[in-house]
């Protein structure tokens, strides 16, 4: 499956999950996204395909440009941010092709986003759903880089529900699912829950000044 297909699948896989949801339940809190409600969280993603057909290209995921998302939505219904998603479809399928790596790009921010909505509203977890290891790769990508550029180093991130990593020489090393280490990433889970995962050599470096992608770590544990 391609990577628009696949974005596609996993998209209406989550509408399906929300619209048949109250209007009481659309507005209930995501935990994991702080301050945002079920239908800001679809609002940003929305708002991710309206930045690109807009012509965006640097700082999508930048904080200013998120909260805008969300705000240039904030009186619509769920059912009419998902009208707006799907209404770029057409479009966002020519950028799939004309743009190296924003479909992988766009599949890891949902998958994390669904998780995300999943917990708020007690759902079960879609740990190996599709786009789950496509969306970690993403990201184990991301984090090499940064742990290269930052700390002139090197890690190893052996994803254990995927392809083997078989190298060994790197600094750091971890051993994890797919699910584990995205959420991780994410900073989805607390400093303490991502240091007790399977480490070979001393993370604390990585952690201190490469890891949090997206925020700071929560401050207690996190049960998904």
């Amino acid at each position: 499956m391609n990577t628009w297909s696949l974005y596609r699948e996993i998209r209406e896989q989550l509408l399906g999950q929300l619209e048949s949801l109250s209007v009481e339940q659309t507005e209930m809190k995501v935990p994991l996204c702080p301050q945002w409600r079920v239908v800001d969280v679809v609002s940003h993603l929305c708002g991710l395909n309206a930045d690109l057909v807009g012509g965006m290209r640097v700082g999508l995921g930048a904080e200013e440009n998120t909260a805008r998302q969300v705000a240039d939505r904030s009186g619509d219904t769920l059912a009419q941010v998902a009208a707006e998603w799907r209404g770029y479809d057409d479009r966002i399928e020519e950028l799939y092709a004309e743009i190296t790596g924003i479909g992988a790009a766009l599949v890891a921010d949902l998958v994390m986003h669904v998780h995300d909505v999943q917990h708020a509203l007690g759902l079960e977890i879609d740990r190996e759903g599709p786009g789950v290891a496509e969306a970690a790769a993403r990201y184990v990508d991301v984090l090499k880089t940064r742990v290269a550029e930052r700390l002139g180093v090197e890690i190893e991130i052996n994803l254990i529900d995927g392809e083997p990593a078989t190298d060994g020489s790197a600094d750091v090393r971890l051993d994890a699912t797919s699910y584990d280490f995205l959420r991780s990433i994410g900073t989805r889970r607390s400093r303490g829950q991502i240091e007790a995962l399977d480490w070979t050599g001393d993370p604390t470096a990585v952690l201190d000044g490469a890891w949090q992608v997206y925020g700071d770590f929560p401050t207690t544990d996190v049960p998904v």
